[in-house]
């Protein structure tokens, strides 16, 4: 429990705008009951005077963050402040957070959905711990309010302040987003089946609500790692002999999708698909890559057979993701637009198979790739961080950046998987595959 009276309430230098709102769009409202956890773990000092300095002009440009919801629908710019707490545990280093996770809790001040949507607190959090050895960053972020890719770029702009260097200033405009068709309930409801949505009944949300109470969606396994040079294997050996080229993320999510069938124990005649977190951003006209919210959507491959071989795989993922990919992409705006009226007229429905991602098998394999974010690169002017431990949403599977020392990326395992991975001997044929890219 935090000691209310440390906390100190940091406010925009100037409040330029205090009649104005910023309006949830459909996709923002979504993701009204979820927040985003960001920690980093520094080794060096930090003089906080120059971070609080910093955070106060960076209110500027996004003035939500220390506003209030005085209705359901709109965050106020009302400036009433971000609870930001200093606190020390001198018996804690760096090397005792490698080790273990069970500190991680203890490094953000927790944010309240529910209260944030009474307007009784903000929807952002900050919390710096000085350690034996360092120090450690940690924010708490209404997901309402950004997305992950919005979330890292705004903490990665406040360190570009802090070091008086330039940075592409963020657009708060959900106005960008196409604003929901009058279409039929029926109309809507017969294109989004005709797209692979697929109803959701209530027997089938009751099954999963022992998942979502239990926390058990949350728990994460320990990283694989995969590097750079393992990367690049990893392509050569689904470039093969007919010189197939596809980009890391597709050859990943390859691997990926392969090696949860084996964990799952599929047969070969088993039909999967992979479900892939697409940034919209640059992509959708209109929707710039400085966009401030949430602006991704999924894309599903069609079900294939859990025999076949990673480059066949591969070479589903990317025929997949062509369309949706170029720039502009009037495939992904149609998925966009069907999403965001499906979310308004509040269809009981998904984009994927929800149940078959979350049976004591699955068949859908969930993945989000973080690894192009500025997520190592925050530097508030005392040197980078030297680890960043993974938000705590509920993916399936991340793709999250190794450390710059390390390079490559880490593979983490949530929910069902990760129950699994846990029951594995150490020896087990399936970890040593896992290890072959390391």
């Amino acid at each position: 429990m935090e000691n209310k009276s440390n906390i100190e309430y940091i406010r925009a230098e100037e409040n330029a705008q205090p009649e104005k709102i910023w309006k949830f769009s459909v996709l923002d409202r979504a993701c009204l009951p979820m927040v985003i956890r960001g920690t980093w773990v520094f080794g060096g000092e930090l003089d906080i005077d120059v971070l609080k300095s910093g955070f106060k002009k960076l209110l500027k440009y996004y003035p939500y963050l220390s506003g209030r919801m005085l209705t359901s629908n709109e965050i106020s710019f009302t400036n009433d402040g971000v609870p930001f707490l200093i606190t020390e545990n001198l018996g804690l280093s760096i090397e005792d957070i490698k080790r273990e996770d069970k500190f991680i809790n203890d490094f953000s001040i927790k944010i309240n959905p529910a209260k944030i949507k009474k307007g009784l607190e903000a929807p952002l959090s900050i919390k710096i711990t000085k350690l034996k050895d360092g120090y450690v960053l940690g924010m708490q972020c209404s997901h309402a309010l950004m997305d992950g890719d919005s979330f890292y770029t705004m903490v990665y702009n406040w360190g570009q302040i802090c070091r008086a260097k330039d940075f592409e200033k963020p657009v708060l405009d959900q106005s960008l987003f196409s604003i929901p068709e009058n279409i039929s309930k029926d109309k809507l409801m017969q294109e989004a089946i005709d797209n692979g949505w697929k109803k959701l009944s209530i027997s089938a949300l009751i099954k999963l609500l022992p998942m979502v109470v239990s926390g058990s969606l949350k728990g994460r396994s320990d990283p694989f790692c995969i590097s750079a040079e393992g990367i690049d294997k990893l392509k050569k050996e689904i470039a093969g002999d007919d010189k197939f080229s596809c980009s890391s993320n597709v050859a990943l999510c390859a691997l990926i999708s392969k090696m949860s069938a084996k964990l799952y124990g599929h047969d070969n005649e088993t039909e999967c698909s992979q479900v892939t977190v697409i940034d919209v951003r640059d992509r959708v006209a209109g929707i710039p890559p400085n966009f401030t919210g949430n602006a991704s959507t999924t894309i599903s491959t069609p079900y294939f057979s859990a025999g076949l071989s990673v480059k066949e795989i591969a070479k589903i993922i990317k025929r997949t993701l062509e369309p949706f990919v170029e720039n502009p992409s009037k495939e992904l705006e149609r998925i966009l637009s069907l999403n965001i009226n499906v979310m308004h007229s509040k269809l009981p429905l998904a984009p994927f198979d929800v149940m078959a991602m979350n049976s004591k098998k699955p068949r859908v394999f969930y993945i989000n790739n973080f690894s192009k974010l500025h997520i190592y690169d925050v530097d508030f002017g005392f040197g980078k961080a030297i680890l960043v431990i993974p938000h705590n949403l509920s993916d399936q599977v991340i793709i999250w950046p190794a450390s710059p020392e390390k390079g490559g990326v880490e593979i983490y395992f949530s929910g069902i998987p990760n129950h699994i991975i846990k029951k594995l001997g150490k020896d087990d044929p399936w970890l040593r595959e896992m290890g072959e890219y390391k």
